[in-house]
């Protein structure tokens, strides 16, 4: 299997996406929302990785309509200017364009399931994206900035919990910066007033794991860590 560069509307927005089809037989089909940095080597390759377990898999740009092909990598310098991006998106962008990806996948593939699974950012970008319907399940990899409003829209991310009709996941690390201790209280305090039986939604933390733990491009990956997610993902999507 070989992914490929195809282009999902949103509206008439070309997103320059990453597709890797596992074939027929698959139950799940992933969006994949990347870090910062883009549809970048790791993205594409978690992709792919996917794609071997019989998880097709679409990564969808956060970017689409400031830097539609940002590629970066894991340099302070590239963080700043994925950071510069970042804080050009609205959460209506966000929910346009996952909206978009859902539609291309249920017109393609009108029996799968879909999940979406992001990366810092991209796990920011994911738990909003979780109130969309037609999601089985959502991934959230150490989202940072969730439990603060955000400027587009006067309430944070956290505050869409209700709207969330499948599974949501949130993985962090003890250790990450990004997440302090008073955010990962947040989350847990407030998943557990929603889903008081712990059945939907599902909070991880990892032991002295730090941000960006699942990829071992960068600095911050921890193996034992990232092992963790991936079982986590695994057990969810097969």
């Amino acid at each position: 299997m070989k992914g490929q560069w195809t282009n999902i509307y949103s509206s008439d927005l070309p997103l320059r996406s990453w597709w890797v089809d596992s074939g027929n037989d698959c139950r799940f089909i992933s969006i994949v929302l990347p870090e910062v940095f883009g549809i970048n080597n790791w993205i594409r390759n978690f992709s792919q990785k996917l794609a071997k377990q019989n998880v097709s898999a679409l990564a969808l740009p956060l970017y689409g309509r400031t830097a539609p092909k940002l590629d970066l990598g894991y340099s302070e310098e590239d963080l700043k200017l994925g950071r510069h991006y970042k804080n050009l998106t609205t959460s209506n962008n966000i929910i346009e364009d996952v909206s978009a990806a859902i539609s291309w996948v249920k017109e393609k593939y009108p029996q799968k399931k879909i999940s979406i699974i992001g990366f810092c950012f991209g796990g920011h970008a994911a738990l909003i994206a979780s109130s969309l319907k037609g999601i089985e399940s959502s991934f959230c990899f150490y989202g940072a900035g969730v439990t603060t409003p955000r400027s587009d829209t006067n309430f944070a991310p956290l505050d869409l919990l209700e709207k969330v009709s499948g599974k949501l996941n949130f993985i962090c690390g003890s250790s990450d910066d990004l997440i302090p201790l008073q955010d990962r209280l947040e989350i847990k305090k407030r998943f557990k007033k929603v889903d008081p039986l712990e059945e939907r939604f599902i909070y991880v933390e990892v032991k002295g794991a730090h941000h960006g733990f699942m990829c071992e491009e960068r600095e911050s990956f921890d193996k034992e860590a990232s092992s963790i997610g991936w079982n986590l993902l695994m057990k969810e999507l097969n």
